[in-house]
């Protein structure tokens, strides 16, 4: 009995040495995490200062550079900014109507074609024997004459002889008529026989026309919309081609100009305004295509981009 009284003692103070040990354990490692627990603590505070003086410290900075450009904008180089402005926008619009008016007189330089200054002897040695040129005129880029011929053929056969020597770059128009009516009857209808079989040799009135250069001249000038006066957009463009041929202005949708942007709004061609439809094709396509008949103007209106269009 007394061994196990012996035994029970010894058990007893073994749990007791184990249990002491545990619970010295348990509080150093409690004393650890709580340690831990306290550096990330310190650490977070830290973090959060850090933050908090940075901000500080950029604010400071900004303020600083607010106060600067308001100094700045309140000094004598600024004070009169939108004087200056308006005084510069005044000038430009005087430099660039005089670029305009400039440009202006380019086009109407570019567009008369100089003619051959033999053409009058060239004209002579064509004139058949049975016809005489009562007078004509040059102008520009064209020739016209007139005169009276025995028989109704010898016009024709002069304008042949002038194609022969290149004088027009393109079908001359032929009008012949009797001396004794006043109906005027072109080569074709005579050779139809639409003058009743009264084809005689006899006195034909005739008049001949036709362009001696092959290349047209198209004009091309911007304008703001719907200003109360005119007010253009930079000078004219001129663009030559050859009678016949198609020719391309691209790029029309949008322009800028003096930083300004602007959207084309309608055009206007020898001053009869595209039509709706055709007018969206243009706007579609971002390009105006036509073909070089004779001297054209094209002016392109154009309207201010506003932010909400330009947003959207």
């Amino acid at each position: 009995m007394a061994k196990a009284n012996g035994i029970s003692k010894k058990l007893l103070a073994k749990k007791d040495v184990n249990f002491f040990a545990e619970f010295t354990a348990n509080a150093a490692k409690a004393a650890r995490m709580l340690g831990y627990g306290v550096a990330v603590g310190v650490l977070v505070v830290f973090v959060v200062l850090a933050f908090i003086v940075a901000f500080f410290i950029r604010n400071t900075i900004i303020k600083g550079q607010i106060r600067d450009l308001e100094n700045l904008l309140a000094s004598p180089e600024y004070a009169t900014l939108e004087q200056d402005y308006a005084v510069l926008t005044e000038q430009l619009n005087e430099m660039t109507n005089y670029y305009f008016a400039l440009s202006q007189m380019r086009k109407n330089v570019d567009q008369i074609d100089a003619a051959p200054t033999d053409l009058p002897d060239v004209i002579a040695k064509c004139i058949p024997s049975d016809t005489y040129i009562s007078g004509y005129e040059i102008t520009n880029s064209s020739l016209s004459m007139n005169g009276n011929t025995f028989t109704y053929y010898s016009p024709v056969d002069m304008v042949n002889m002038l194609n022969d020597k290149g004088v027009f770059a393109s079908r001359a128009t032929i009008i012949i008529s009797r001396a004794d009516s006043d109906t005027e009857l072109t080569v074709e209808q005579i050779v139809a026989g639409e003058d009743n079989g009264e084809v005689l040799n006899n006195y034909y009135n005739f008049s001949i026309t036709g362009l001696l250069v092959g290349n047209v001249h198209i004009s091309v000038s911007r304008y703001v919309d719907g200003a109360e006066s005119a007010t253009v957009l930079g000078g004219v463009d001129t663009i030559d081609v050859r009678a016949g041929d198609s020719y391309t202005v691209n790029g029309i949708s949008n322009f800028t100009y003096a930083g300004v942007s602007y959207t084309l709004s309608r055009v206007m061609v020898d001053g009869v305004q595209v039509e709706e439809g055709s007018f969206n094709e243009i706007l579609t396509a971002d390009q105006f295509v036509d073909v070089g008949r004779g001297n054209t103007d094209i002016k392109l209106y154009y309207v201010p981009v506003t932010a909400e269009a330009a947003e959207g």
